[in-house]
């Protein structure tokens, strides 16, 4: 039957990507602009990533602009012009389509190499010898339903918490560890506040786990900016490229 036969196609071709997936240099959680630009960043490198993302689309505050408003705004388009996404000058600043946006950043990280897999939500984190060396998932619409079905596990060297606003993976950390962190949640708005943190502050927060985009304002209380991503675009590759740096170092350590 050609029902059975397209069912089998997908389940089959599902089953070796997610196991595929089970062990990983980098896991990402959060399909948003920073997520995607690190996971984009870390695959060109020729890194096995896997990006989780627990809705059903990626791109994370990106495709609603402001209000549902469908445009956003950086200040410069040095990133955007790398993923060929057209924006369009308005005095010191440029504005893009949110769709084009958000589209253009999903499929520049799958041709890099990306496995992208939504509907997927991590419940925890693994920590071993003090260290964050993956997560504990389930399926999204098991969560929703507080259905009691045990979860799985994929295993990196690293992960990144690109969750934003929440920093999901921090407070789950935050949870075993109390004192690791202070209260974790984001400044009022101040985009030139903001924007200039979400950059200069990303980077490891724990060993073996790094945060990136909007995970970092709200880590370090530092101001919201809204629909403005550059910044978080920035974050994401900074993360990639201290994440290669590691990866490169410790490789060259070894015997």
């Amino acid at each position: 039957m050609k029902e059975t036969q397209i069912s089998k196609a997908i389940i089959e071709a599902y089953t070796r990507r997610i196991l595929e997936g089970l062990e990983n240099d980098v896991v990402i959680v959060g399909a948003g602009p920073a997520g995607l630009a690190a996971a984009y960043y870390l695959a060109k490198k020729g890194l096995k990533i896997t990006l989780l993302e627990k809705k059903l689309s990626t791109g994370g505050g990106i495709w609603g602009g402001a209000s549902g408003y469908n445009q956003v705004v950086v200040e410069d388009t040095e990133i955007l012009d790398e993923f060929h996404i057209t924006t369009h000058k308005y005095e010191d600043l440029y504005v893009a389509n949110s769709i084009e946006f958000a589209a253009a950043l999903a499929i520049k990280a799958i041709k890099a190499g990306t496995e992208i897999f939504n509907l997927i939500q991590v419940e925890d984190i693994i920590l071993k010898n003090k260290n964050v060396k993956g997560v504990v998932v389930n399926a999204s619409p098991i969560m929703l339903a507080s259905l009691h079905v045990d979860p799985y596990c994929m295993s990196s060297k690293f992960v990144i918490d690109a969750t934003g606003h929440p920093a999901e993976i921090v407070n789950m950390l935050k949870e075993r560890k109390p004192d690791a962190f202070g209260a974790i949640r984001e400044g009022s708005m101040d985009v030139e506040k903001g924007e200039q943190a979400v950059v200069e502050k990303a980077g490891e927060i724990f060993p073996g786990l790094y945060i990136a985009g909007m995970s970092v304002c709200a880590v370090y209380n530092m101001p919201r900016m809204g629909p403005i991503f550059g910044g978080m675009l920035k974050s994401g590759k900074k993360v990639a490229e201290l994440i290669a740096a590691k990866l490169k170092s410790d490789s060259q350590k070894k015997p």
